[in-house]
């Protein structure tokens, strides 16, 4: 492989969640969207990882190897867990076309709380679109921050796609890291009426990207969050038991997962 095909981006991305939805956003698990062949290996401890649609999955010394994955809507792998407030994944990643991508979805069982999907293009670009339950508008906030400085924030309506540019191409290999927690005050620090919420968060190490605010102002920045407002009688999901990942993508291969239970 070339240096060009080794770029590493570690990219972090982090859900917690409230809300009720009334449906499953595309690329949710379900029993019927597991692999037919019931493919499931425990390659991490107190993680089941099964393969869904097309996919199929192999385990090793160096992780397991996920293949089969033509379709974001139906290809995938799924990680299933107990009654868990932080997860994380470490995966190898190439795109490799101009219509693959990724979507990801945070679950308790088979209830959907919080998607996010992401697009790579040419150039660098790449579009990412949150969604959220925690109220009707479905609206969130965008945070941008570089070297641990917020640079930007700004409010977004539902289903806003953000494209960020001068980031990574869909050729290149990347090297992810995927997180995941539900929001707790008095970890997070912030407001109290924000307990519970869902947010997405992608940092990419030692590198940076530009994004434009809804003000017009660009800024550059190494951290985007993604936090969901909370709409008045939004149901809290204390606990989480799952995350999809589904990708149309020629290499995938989880090298790393774990999750963290409430004290």
């Amino acid at each position: 492989m070339t240096s060009r095909l080794l770029a590493a981006a570690f990219l972090s991305l982090v859900a917690g969640c409230q809300g009720e939805p009334t449906q499953a956003p595309e690329g949710s698990q379900s029993a019927q969207q597991l692999s037919a062949k019931a493919d499931c290996v425990e390659r991490f401890e107190g993680i089941t990882t099964c393969a869904k649609g097309n996919a199929s999955l192999s385990a090793s010394d160096k992780g397991v190897q996920v293949n089969g994955l033509k379709s974001l809507k139906t290809d995938g792998v799924s990680s299933t867990f107990n009654d868990a407030i932080t997860w994380s994944q470490d995966a190898q990643v190439r795109i490799g076309s101009a219509t693959g991508g990724l979507a990801l979805a945070a679950r308790d069982g088979d209830q959907v709380v919080s998607t996010l999907r992401i697009t790579p293009g040419k150039d660098r670009q790449v579009s990412v679109a949150p969604g959220f339950t925690g109220s009707p508008s479905g609206s969130f906030r965008m945070n941008v921050y570089n070297n641990g400085t917020l640079v930007g924030t700004t409010a977004q309506p539902q289903a806003m796609i953000i494209i960020f540019y001068s980031w990574w191409d869909f050729l290149d290999w990347y090297y992810w890291h995927w997180d995941f927690f539900s929001y707790r005050t008095t970890a997070g620090g912030g407001s109290v009426g924000q307990d519970g919420a869902c947010g997405w968060r992608l940092h990419a190490a030692n590198t940076t990207f530009r994004v434009r605010l809804a003000d017009g102002k660009e800024v550059v920045g190494d951290t985007a969050e993604f936090i969901e407002e909370i709409g008045d009688g939004a149901y809290p999901y204390r606990h989480f038991s799952g995350i999809d990942v589904n990708a149309s993508a020629t290499d995938f291969l989880v090298t790393g997962e774990s999750f963290g239970q409430e004290k």
